[in-house]
């Protein structure tokens, strides 16, 4: 397989009565488009198709917004789009390509332009479908640790900046907070918190606060003092805050955005657990936090590194299809639910508020989830792409899944999370709530004891 960078070529095909050129990918360098004289418009160019760079690879089930550019030809510049074998997904008439979920993988797909106006006018491309999204590469350097009001003490903490490439997607730094217990970690747990991840989890202003008491730092303190190695994963504040909606930075929609997230998590696998396969590696993520953790699971095979993982609030984005959708829609008519025997009736639903589609708009070129709520029609095929169910992938027999959320918390999180927990088969899982838990869980003492708990009892080789 070929690197990105080396395949980013424009693939061309120039003059309608030439044939489709077939070029092996490893010699390919760049098709003239022009050069010649032309009877047409063009102004004097050869007429040809551009076709912009993709990855050379996508996972099952993800997508692509192939685009077109005709040159040198008047008249139509609009192109009509396919793919060979026809069965190996779909692609839309703007060129969104949607991989297949099922069949063989790796496959090669062949994704044709070809002008409206004259057939034999055409460009081609081709991406490889594989069973797991591509991981990036990251590079790390250790930093200073900042000085904030809260916290694990920045003596007693190692910090580190964690560089990130990944496909299709805008490189971005993420960093890490790491702290060291007494004696022999017992495993390695990884810490992140919601929306697009800009805060550390031991001082995530105000969310994780209830009064003056810091949630957050409860829980990670208490898993360091337990003889865990923690790791605080922030992509934004209190390192920098020119990143306001941290990993979820678009264009790129969110599921190749969490990219970042897994590429990080495999350098700490690497380099601060030390791949040891016989010590556990954890995580638990409130809310976005808890969804960018499933991505990792379900579309970048992250469940051969995760033993165990507390998701929290979510993961909201397990079904962006039935989320970001106008209020008369069906998936907003609301299922009742029980927190726990005793506690009062709530009537919730998939779909988010406005408020809540504004957070995983950050990762698109337009508002999609916004436009839909307000009534535009929506683009399920993307959404349901870009979804944690999206994939095939809902089987993880190496890692224990946990899904806890709140009595107090009435946003979609709770309906997301549950559909996540049933879709899941053949995993140790379990869920529970905490009644009196808002969406930000740790602000609670007993959710917050729960999760330190949680990790504690069941961060184990599974």
């Amino acid at each position: 397989m070929l690197p990105i960078l080396e395949r980013e070529v424009l693939l061309k095909v120039c003059h309608s009565f030439l044939p489709l050129l077939i070029v092996p990918l490893a010699t390919f360098t760049l098709l003239g488009c022009g050069g010649g004289s032309s009877s047409g418009s063009g102004g004097g160019h050869n007429p040809c198709i551009t076709i912009a760079p993709a990855p050379s690879q996508i996972g099952a089930g993800a997508n692509w917004q192939f685009s077109a550019t005709v040159t040198g030809a008047s008249g139509n510049q609009t192109v009509n789009w396919s793919i060979n074998p026809s069965t190996a997904g779909s692609i839309d008439s703007t060129g969104l390509y949607i991989a297949p979920t099922t069949g063989t993988f790796p496959q090669t797909v062949t994704v044709t332009a070809a002008s409206q106006t004259s057939s034999s006018l055409s460009a081609s491309d081709s991406v490889t479908v594989t069973q797991m999204d591509p991981l990036g590469t990251a590079q790390g350097s250790q930093i200073t640790c900042p000085q904030f009001g809260g916290g694990l003490p920045a003596s007693s903490s190692s910090c580190y900046q964690i560089n990130t490439s990944c496909p299709g997607a805008a490189d971005f730094s993420a960093y890490l907070k790491v702290n060291q217990p007494t004696g022999t970690p017992l495993g390695t747990v990884l810490f992140g918190t919601g929306t697009g991840g800009t805060s550390l989890y031991d001082y995530d202003v105000p969310d994780f606060f209830s009064g003056s008491t810091n949630g957050g730092l409860a829980v990670v303190q208490s898993v360091l003092n337990a003889g865990f190695t923690t790791v605080q994963v922030t992509f934004g504040a209190p390192f920098t805050d020119s990143t306001p909606n941290g990993w979820l930075t678009g264009p790129g929609g969110v599921r190749r955005l969490a990219c970042r997230y897994a590429t990080v998590a495999q350098w700490v696998y690497q380099n601060i657990h030390k791949s040891n396969t016989s010590a556990p590696m954890c995580a638990t993520g409130n809310s976005g936090g808890s969804g960018v953790i499933a991505y990792a699971l379900t579309d970048y095979g992250l469940d051969s590194i995760f033993s165990m993982v507390e998701e929290t609030s979510g993961p909201p984005m397990s079904r962006l299809d039935q989320a970001c959708v106008p209020p008369s829609n069906a998936a907003c008519q609301p299922h009742q639910f029980t927190c726990n025997p005793g506690d009062p009736v709530e009537n919730l639903s998939t779909c988010y508020s406005i408020d809540d589609a504004g957070i995983v708009d950050a990762a698109y070129p337009q508002p999609y989830c916004k436009m839909a709520i307000n009534g535009a029609t929506p683009p399920a095929g993307l959404f349901l792409s870009d979804s944690v169910l999206g994939g095939p992938q809902r089987t993880f027999p190496k890692t224990r899944v946990n899904v806890l959320v709140g009595g107090q918390d009435i946003t979609a999180a709770v309906e997301q999370g549950l559909t996540f927990f049933d879709a899941l088969t053949n995993t140790t899982k379990a869920q529970a709530c905490v009644t009196d838990a808002p969406h930000p869980m740790p602000s609670a003492a007993d959710a917050a004891a729960t999760i330190a708990t949680d990790i504690q009892n069941l961060c184990r080789l599974q």
